[in-house]
C-alpha cells in the first residue's frame, strides 16, 4: 500500500473541498476520503486551517508569473489577471482570505514577491510600494468576492431606475451601464487594475528614494513582503 504523504492530503482536501465546498471540508471526511484513519492524517496536517494554508500554496504553484521585462507596469497586470483567473477557479481562497482564515506559504508568496520587486524596480520607494502591492491585493480579492457574491448592489453600473422618479432623471446612467453589463469579469478587473495602476505611476516620486513625496518614512522591504 502508498505510504500517506501531505501532498496525497493536499490533493484529496481539493477534490473533497470542490465538491463539498469549505463548510462541507472536515478532517474526518478527508480521512474517510483518503480510506485512512484521522489519526493518519493529523500526523502529517494538524489541524483544517493548516490544511486549508497548504491547499492555497498548491493553488498558488498555477499562477503564471511573466518574465520581468522592461515594463514592470504591463508584466505587473498580466501577473494579477493570472491570479484572477487561477482563483477565480477556485472562490473559497476568496472567501477564506476575506474572513482571515487563509495563511499563505512559500508559494502563495511568488506574486507578492513579484509586484513588489517590479514595483520597486521603477524607483518607487519601499513605503509606496507596499501601500499599492496591499491595494491591488485588496482589489483582487474584493473583485472576486463580489463576482462570486453577484449581488445586484455590486454591479458595476446599476440598471435604470423605475418608478416614482423615472429613469428619464438618470441619462447617464442609461446610457452607460449596458456598455458597463457588456464587460466580462476579467475586463472589468483588467480595466480597473490599470486604472489603479495609472494612478500611482502617476504620483510624483521622491528623488532621492528614501521615502514618499508626501513625507511618509521608508518600509524595509522585508516589512513590504509581509503584506502579502
Amino acid at each position: 500500500m502508498q505510504p500517506l504523504t501531505r501532498p496525497h492530503i493536499v490533493a484529496a482536501g481539493l477534490r473533497l473541498l470542490e465538491r463539498e465546498g469549505a463548510a462541507g471540508l472536515s478532517m474526518r471526511k478527508l480521512a474517510g476520503e483518503l480510506g485512512k484513519a484521522p489519526a493518519a492524517v493529523y500526523k502529517h496536517v494538524s489541524d483544517k486551517r493548516e490544511l486549508m494554508s497548504l491547499m492555497f500554496d498548491e493553488v498558488s504553484r498555477r499562477i503564471e508569473l511573466p518574465d520581468p521585462g522592461d515594463d514592470p507596469r504591463a508584466s505587473i497586470v498580466e501577473a494579477a489577471q493570472s491570479a484572477h483567473r487561477v482563483l477565480e477557479e477556485h472562490g473559497w481562497i476568496a472567501t477564506e482570505m476575506l474572513d482571515g482564515r487563509l495563511l499563505g506559504g512559500a508559494t502563495s508568496m511568488r506574486l507578492s514577491e513579484f509586484i513588489l520587486d517590479a514595483l520597486v524596480r521603477t524607483g518607487m520607494s519601499d513605503a509606496r510600494a507596499a501601500r499599492l502591492h496591499v491595494a491591488i491585493w485588496e482589489y483582487l480579492v474584493g473583485h472576486l468576492v463580489a463576482a462570486r457574491a453577484g449581488a445586484p448592489g455590486l454591479t458595476p453600473c446599476p440598471e435604470a431606475p423605475t418608478g416614482e422618479s423615472g429613469a428619464e432623471d438618470y441619462p447617464t446612467v442609461r446610457r452607460v451601464a449596458p456598455l458597463a453589463a457588456a464587460m466580462s469579469d476579467q475586463e472589468r478587473f483588467a480595466t480597473g487594475l490599470r486604472a489603479l495602476l495609472d494612478g500611482a505611476f502617476a504620483e510624483p516620486r521622491d528623488p532621492h528614494g528614501t521615502g514618499d513625496a508626501e513625507g511618509a518614512p521608508p518600509v524595509s522591504r522585508s516589512a513590504a513582503g509581509a503584506a502579502g
